[in-house]
């Protein structure tokens, strides 16, 4: 019997075809695809936005978890909507992921605008990087040039977001992918280190 057979319903196909992936059938999937995959896609491109090949990646992944582990349904309607939650939430981790990774792209670019930073050659042939700090006091100026080459690169980018252009705690782990408790803890050890003179 096939899905066009006149004496299957849908129904009735949902319920043959779930059983049958879920028994390893090749071409149960290739049915499914066949007779489900346009509502998704254009179901996708519709929530998000986003062209057909984003709708098609996200499709992929979707079939990916239903040749995994697909449900076992009685009914068209919940196996379509078993299909489109699913492919919903793939669309959905995609651009949170996405979002995630272009905050901090930006939060690294906004910091390396912040730095100037100057390579010079030493006999030892390492770089040396010098932030550009703005006290006028030429002694103070010097003294925080020398906490600051003390830290690596995550750690001054920290403290400039924090304690310069006054970000929140929360808000930096937002930018930086990261929670708000291991923001605060970096913080806390990098301030720890700096009173005991940059021990690690």
């Amino acid at each position: 019997m096939t899905a066009d057979a006149p004496s299957e319903s849908c129904n009735e196909w949902a319920a043959r075809v779930t059983r049958a992936v879920r028994g390893g059938s090749r071409e149960a999937l290739a049915e499914i695809y066949d007779r489900c995959a346009n509502d998704v896609v254009a179901l996708l491109e519709r929530s998000t936005r986003r062209d057909e090949s984003f709708a098609l990646d996200c499709l992929q992944e979707m079939f990916m978890k239903l040749a995994a582990n697909p449900p076992i349904v009685d009914t068209h309607a919940t196996l379509l909507a078993w299909m489109r939650v699913t492919a919903l939430n793939v669309a959905r981790t995609v651009i949170v992921a996405e979002n995630r990774r272009h905050r901090r792209d930006a939060a690294h670019a906004a910091v390396e605008v912040q730095f100037e930073v100057h390579d010079e050659v030493h006999d030892e042939v390492h770089d040396e990087v010098h932030v550009e700090v703005h006290v006028e006091d030429p002694a103070t100026r010097q003294a925080l040039a020398e906490i600051t080459r003390q830290l690596d690169e995550n750690e001054r980018m920290l403290l400039r977001l924090r304690h310069v252009e006054g970000m929140r705690i929360r808000s930096i782990a937002v930018a930086l992918g990261a929670t708000p408790q291991a923001i605060e803890s970096a913080l806390r050890r990098i301030v720890a280190r700096l009173r005991s003179g940059g021990a690690s």
